[in-house]
C-alpha cells in the first residue's frame, strides 16, 4: 500500500498502482484531486487500480483551509508568478530527491545528443517533459509533480483569492526587480526620455520576451505543447505589452488631473519643480548648463541674463504663460523683462567697442595716428635736411618733359594758342617750381617743399575723381623721393615711416567701408588678413565706428531689437575674422545673449495684446469674461468649451501660487541660486520618471502572466 498526498488529503493507493505508468499515474491522481475538489462528501469505493481513501464515511476537513494553508496558497502564487510558471516542476523536483535517470532510446543516444551510460541531460528533458519524458522521469518525480499541481487546483478553486492575490504581487515584484537591476526595456526607453510610441515599442518587445517564458513554462503537456504555449505568450504578450505603456501614462495624467487642482494649492513647490525640470527636460540642459550659461553672461557684462534665456524656447513659452496670466509674480516680471531690454543698445556698444578693441571712433583714430605720423616725420625729416646735400632734378624734368614735349617747345615758339590741359597744367606747375628754363633747384629744403606741394596735388586729385591726373603726379612724386634720398641717407628711412604710417591712417577707411552691407564678406577678410598688425588695429576702429552708431541710432522702443542688424551671415564671418586677438568667440556670444534676451521679451509679452486683456479682466471678474460672453450671446456651445478648458488647465495643478514660482525661477539671474533651483526641479523629473517607468514595467510584467493563465487553463 502506498499513501499519496493529493490537494490536502491522504490517500491510500494499493500496489497496483505502481504497476501503472508514469502517464496513468499522473491522470489517475488528477482525477483524484478533481474528485476530492468537488465532492467533499465521503468518497466512492474505488478498484484495485484506483486509489482508496483513509476508512470514514465521510471526507475530513481540508486541512489548507487555514491560516497556514491560505499564506501557503498565497507564497504559492507569487512563486508561481516570479518562475514564470514553472513552480510546480521546481517544487516536485526538490521533493523527489536526486534522479536515477534511465538510457534514452538508442535513436537519442546515437544521434550523439547524449554520451555515457546515462543521459546527463535527463533532469532538464523530464523538467520540461520532453518527448522521451516517459523514459526518463522518475517515479517519485511524476506523483510528486501530480501532488504540486493538485494542491494548486485545489488553490484555484477554494482559495482564488490569496491564491490570484499571490500571483499579482510576484507580478509586481518581478516587474520592480526588473525595472531595479536595469533589465526592463520598458522602463529603460522611459529613463532615458523615449516617446511614447518608442516606450511602447519597448513594452511590445519585454512583453513579448516575458509572454512567452510564461507560456513555455505553464504549459504542462510535452516539449511541442509548451512551445505552442510559448508562441501564444509571445503574440498576446506583445500585444498587451504595447498597450501597457499607454495605459499607465494615461492613467498617470488622469490621477494627477484629479489630484493637482488640490495639491498644488497646499503644496505648489512639487508643481513648480515639476514644470521647471520639463522645460529643461524638453531643451536637453542640465542644472550646471544653465548656471554656466548664467555665469558666463555676468563676467561678459549682461548680468540680465536669466534662467529662461538659458533654457531657450521651452523656458520663454513657459514665460509668457506667466506674463499672460494673472499672478503676483506678473508685473514684476514683465518689469524686469522691460528695464532689460532698455539697455540692449548700450550692451551692445561696448560689447563691439571691446571686441574690437576700439573705444574711439574713427575719427577719432585716424586723427590720432595722423598726428603721431606728423610728429615723427617732422623729427624724421629734419634729421634728413641737416644731414642733406645738394639734390639732382634733372630726372624729375625728364619725367615731366616726357609729357609736356612738345609742349616745352610751345613756350618758346608757340605753333598754336591751344593751351594745356589739367595734366599738363599740373606737370607744369611742378616743372616750374624745380626749373626756370635755364637754372634749377640743387637745394634740397626747396625740393622737400616742392615734394610737400605735390603730395597735395596728388590728394586733391583722388578727391575730385581726376585718377589720370593723379597717376602722372604720382609718377613726378617717386622721382622727388628718388632725390631727395640720393641727397640725404636718412631721408630713405623717413619717407619709409611715412609711407607706412600713412598705410595705418588709410586702413581706418578701408575699416569703415568694410563695414557696408554692400562690400563682400571674402573680399574684407582677404584684405584684412593682407594688412600689418597695426594697420589691423585701425581697421578695427573704422569697422566698429559705423556699428555702434547704427546700434545707438535705432529706436529705443522695447520693441526693436538692435541685435538683429548684427545677426547675418557677413557679420558672423567678419567678426571672427576682424576681433581684437582672443575677443571673437566672446563678441559672437554677447551678440548672441542679446538676441536670446529679445526673444524672451517677445514670447512673454510682445505679439498680440488679446491674451493680456483676457488676462486682465480675468483678474478683476469672478468668471472667466469669454465664457460669460458666450454664454450671454447664446453660444452655448463654445461657453462650454472654453469652461471644460479653464478646468483642464486647472486639473493641471497650474493655480496662481504656482504660476509665481515658475516666472520668478525663469527669472532668476544669479547662478548658484538658479543651480539649486533647477538641481531639485531635474530631480523631481527624474523621480518621476522613474516613477512611471517602475509603474509601466510592473503593468508589464503583470500583463505577461496572461499567456501563461491562458495555457494553465487549456
Amino acid at each position: 500500500m502506498t499513501v499519496l498526498n493529493i490537494a490536502g488529503h491522504r490517500v491510500t493507493v494499493d500496489d497496483s498502482f505502481q504497476q501503472l505508468s508514469p502517464d496513468q499515474q499522473n491522470a489517475t491522481v488528477a482525477e483524484i484531486a478533481k474528485t476530492l475538489v468537488s465532492q467533499p462528501t465521503p468518497q466512492p469505493n474505488i478498484s484495485a487500480a484506483v486509489p482508496k481513501t483513509d476508512a470514514g464515511t465521510s471526507q475530513p476537513a481540508d486541512p489548507r483551509d487555514s491560516i497556514a494553508g491560505r499564506v501557503d496558497a498565497f507564497g504559492r502564487g507569487a512563486a508561481d508568478t516570479l518562475s514564470f510558471g514553472l513552480a510546480d516542476e521546481i517544487a516536485a523536483q526538490a521533493k523527489s530527491g536526486p534522479l536515477s535517470v534511465q538510457r534514452p532510446p538508442d535513436e537519442y543516444y546515437n544521434s550523439g545528443i547524449y554520451a555515457g551510460e546515462y543521459n546527463p541531460l535527463g533532469a532538464v528533458a523530464r523538467f520540461l517533459n520532453a518527448p522521451f519524458a516517459s523514459d526518463t522521469k522518475d517515479a517519485d518525480y511524476n506523483r510528486a509533480l501530480a501532488e504540486e499541481r493538485a494542491t494548486n487546483a485545489s488553490d484555484e478553486q477554494n482559495r482564488g483569492g490569496y491564491r490570484l492575490a499571490g500571483q499579482l504581487t510576484g507580478g509586481v515584484a518581478g516587474g520592480a526587480g526588473l525595472a531595479k537591476s536595469g533589465l526592463s526595456l520598458t522602463a529603460n526607453a522611459v529613463n532615458r526620455g523615449a516617446s511614447l510610441a518608442r516606450v511602447a515599442a519597448a513594452g511590445a518587445g519585454e512583453g513579448a520576451l516575458l509572454g512567452g517564458a510564461q507560456g513555455f513554462g505553464s504549459g504542462e503537456g510535452g516539449f511541442l505543447n509548451r512551445l505552442q504555449g510559448a508562441g501564444a505568450g509571445i503574440l498576446t504578450g506583445g500585444a498587451l505589452g504595447a498597450v501597457a505603456p499607454y495605459v499607465t501614462a494615461g492613467a498617470g495624467s488622469f490621477l494627477r488631473s484629479l489630484l493637482a487642482p488640490v495639491t498644488s494649492r497646499l503644496n505648489p513647490t512639487p508643481a513648480t519643480n515639476r514644470a521647471l525640470g520639463t522645460a529643461m527636460q524638453r531643451a536637453g540642459v542640465t542644472a550646471d548648463d544653465v548656471a554656466n550659461s548664467i555665469q558666463a553672461a555676468i563676467d561678459d557684462g549682461q548680468q540680465g541674463y536669466a534662467v529662461a534665456d538659458a533654457i531657450g524656447n521651452a523656458g520663454q513659452r513657459m514665460l509668457s504663460s506667466v506674463a499672460r496670466t494673472p499672478n503676483d509674480a506678473r508685473q514684476e516680471v514683465v518689469n524686469q523683462l522691460l528695464t532689460r531690454q532698455a539697455g540692449q543698445g548700450e550692451r551692445l556698444s561696448n560689447a563691439i567697442a571691446e571686441g574690437f578693441a576700439a573705444p574711439d571712433t574713427a575719427a577719432q583714430r585716424a586723427a590720432t595716428l595722423t598726428g603721431a605720423r606728423d610728429s615723427e616725420a617732422n623729427q624724421l625729416y629734419g634729421a634728413a635736411r641737416r644731414d642733406a646735400g645738394a639734390v639732382n632734378v634733372s630726372p624729375i624734368l625728364d619725367t615731366i618733359d616726357q609729357t609736356l614735349s612738345p609742349g616745352v617747345n610751345q613756350v618758346v615758339s608757340p605753333r598754336d594758342s591751344i593751351g594745356y590741359d589739367t595734366i599738363e597744367g599740373a606737370l607744369s606747375r611742378v616743372r616750374n617750381m624745380l626749373s626756370d628754363g635755364n637754372s634749377q633747384v640743387t637745394d634740397f629744403n626747396t625740393l622737400f617743399r616742392a615734394k610737400m606741394d605735390v603730395d597735395d596735388m596728388i590728394q586733391r586729385a583722388t578727391n575730385q575723381g581726376a585718377n589720370w591726373r593723379a597717376n602722372a603726379l604720382g609718377q613726378v612724386q617717386r622721382q622727388i623721393n628718388n632725390a631727395l634720398a640720393e641727397a640725404s641717407p636718412s631721408y630713405r628711412q623717413a619717407a619709409a615711416n611715412y609711407a607706412e604710417r600713412s598705410g595705418v591712417i588709410d586702413a581706418v577707411d578701408a575699416g569703415t567701408a568694410a563695414a557696408s552691407g554692400r562690400t563682400r564678406a571674402a573680399d574684407n577678410i582677404a584684405g584684412f588678413n593682407a594688412m600689418t598688425p597695426d594697420q589691423q588695429q585701425a581697421f578695427r576702429a573704422g569697422y566698429a565706428d559705423p556699428l555702434v552708431t547704427r546700434v545707438e541710432a535705432a529706436a529705443s522702443s522695447p520693441t526693436t531689437n538692435k541685435a538683429r542688424m548684427l545677426i547675418t551671415p557677413k557679420y558672423a564671418s567678419e567678426f571672427q575674422s576682424f576681433a581684437a586677438p582672443g575677443m571673437g568667440d566672446q563678441l559672437g556670444n554677447r551678440v548672441a545673449r542679446e538676441q536670446r534676451m529679445f526673444e524672451t521679451m517677445n514670447q512673454a509679452i510682445g505679439g498680440s495684446r488679446t491674451a493680456d486683456n483676457i488676462a486682465d479682466m480675468s483678474d478683476i471678474a469672478n468668471f472667466d469674461p469669454a465664457v460669460l460672453s458666450n454664454l450671454f450671446s447664446g453660444n452655448l456651445k463654445t461657453a462650454a468649451v472654453q469652461a471644460a478648458v479653464r478646468v483642464l488647465n486647472e486639473g493641471k495643478g497650474m493655480p496662481p501660487r504656482v504660476i509665481e514660482r515658475i516666472g520668478r525661477g525663469l527669472m532668476e539671474t544669479d547662478p548658484q541660486a538658479a543651480q539649486n533651483l533647477l538641481t531639485v526641479a531635474s530631480s523631481k523629473v527624474t523621480s518621476d520618471t522613474a516613477k512611471r517607468g517602475l509603474a509601466t514595467a510592473i503593468l508589464n510584467n503583470l500583463v505577461s502572466t496572461v499567456p501563461g493563465r491562458l495555457a494553465a487553463a487549456n
